[in-house]
């Protein structure tokens, strides 16, 4: 009884560390967001590493890359479309703990948290809040978030989970089909072989039995 009661609380435990993670990356966006916007709200630009790394205050009424950025109709569109993928994240969510995935249990958290802390700065500021900003070979990379790391993580997650660790992982279905064929040709190899041997016993029959006629010749 004690057993089966400490599995329950080591399950439970369980299903609640992602939902804390999930509040954590959740408040951690949006203390950041909060943060930048007041501080960098009239100072605008702030260098960490010459060159390479900024803090860049700005306002993305878009999408990434600021994709349909100032349509007037954007916010809308977003707004609806997050809530339907929300939905449908949390679904899924549900199916990876049925089906026991951790992995991808938990980069549909790190996407979940993502999409919400971007669904509230639209829901508050109709913008959402960048401040990230890199430089690489002297092209500024688009300013980014907390919550655009949390789902570029999640999305990479959910790659290495379908390419490695699904059941019907591509790479993994691969090699099924690989040690499938090995099997084949092993047991063809094996058929051979033992065909092989009753072709040699039975020429060893027919051996013995012509010497065995030949010595009764003799003999009469």
């Amino acid at each position: 009884m004690q057993r089966i009661r400490a599995n329950g609380w080591k399950r439970i435990i369980l299903e609640i560390i992602p939902v804390i993670v999930l509040f954590v990356l959740i408040a951690s966006d949006q203390w950041s967001k909060t943060y930048f916007h007041n501080l960098y709200l009239k100072q605008g630009e702030t260098t960490v590493i010459p060159n390479f790394f900024y803090l860049t205050y700005a306002v993305n009424t878009g999408a990434a890359w600021s994709f349909l950025a100032g349509v007037s109709w954007a916010q809308t569109f977003f707004k609806i479309l997050t809530s339907v993928s929300l939905i449908a994240f949390i679904i899924y969510y549900i199916y990876a703990i049925k089906r026991g995935f951790s992995w991808l249990k938990y980069s549909l958290v790190l996407i979940i948290g993502g999409t919400i802390g971007n669904f509230i700065d639209r829901i508050a500021f109709e913008g959402v809040t960048d401040f990230l900003s890199f430089v690489f070979w002297g092209n500024p990379f688009p300013v980014f978030n907390l919550a655009d790391s949390f789902l570029t993580i999640g999305v990479i997650m959910l790659i290495i989970h379908y390419c490695f660790l699904d059941e019907n992982a591509i790479f993994k279905k691969s090699s099924k089909i690989t040690d499938e064929k090995d099997a084949v040709d092993s047991e063809e190899k094996e058929n051979e072989v033992t065909e092989q041997k009753n072709q040699e016993e039975d020429t060893s029959k027919v051996e013995d039995s012509y010497v065995k006629e030949t010595s009764e010749d003799k003999i009469e």
